[in-house]
């Protein structure tokens, strides 16, 4: 009996394909298509989910056919794997009730920890400079009007 294999390329083709059909299934059925020529809100989420979905199976083909050693989950960066994601949910959870500058520089920490080697000190140096770059892009040269306090600071 032949064992199945997973590689890098399969993982990633195969997480690719579900997130195209996703977006694409999400676009079909939740919004209005158009046509070319008149395009709806879904035409382009459908057309990008089905990019998406057309490149990761072919992704996961070329990683089937390849001769690659295993996937061995103890490479996997496990750190970066939930600092990622947890900066994310902290930068929407925070958005609202504590402002931009508050939920950039917690998405920025976040994600500078994730890194190997990080330090705590570099990680608020870097979230801190970032967070001021971001703030002075989108804040002050572009005018968005985004609230750098939230309302429980107010």
């Amino acid at each position: 009996m032949q064992n199945l294999k997973l590689n890098a390329d399969i993982a990633a083709g195969l997480l690719f394909a579900a997130f195209g059909t996703w977006f694409c299934a999400a676009s079909i059925f939740g919004l209005a298509l158009g046509n070319a020529f008149r395009m709806g809100p879904g035409f382009f989420p459908a057309v990008v989910g089905g990019l998406l979905l057309a490149l990761g199976l072919v992704i996961a083909l070329k990683g089937w056919r390849a001769e690659h050693e295993t996937l061995d989950l103890g490479t996997v960066p496990w750190r970066a794997v939930i600092m990622f994601p947890l900066g994310l949910m902290m930068f929407g959870l925070a958005m609202r009730p504590l402002g931009l500058a508050i939920a950039l520089l917690a998405l920025c920490f976040c994600s500078a920890m994730a890194v190997r080697g990080m330090s705590v000190i570099r990680a608020l140096i870097l979230a801190v400079a970032i967070t001021i770059l971001c703030i002075g892009i989108f804040s002050v040269g572009l005018g968005l009007n985004l609230p750098l306090l939230g309302d429980w600071l107010r």
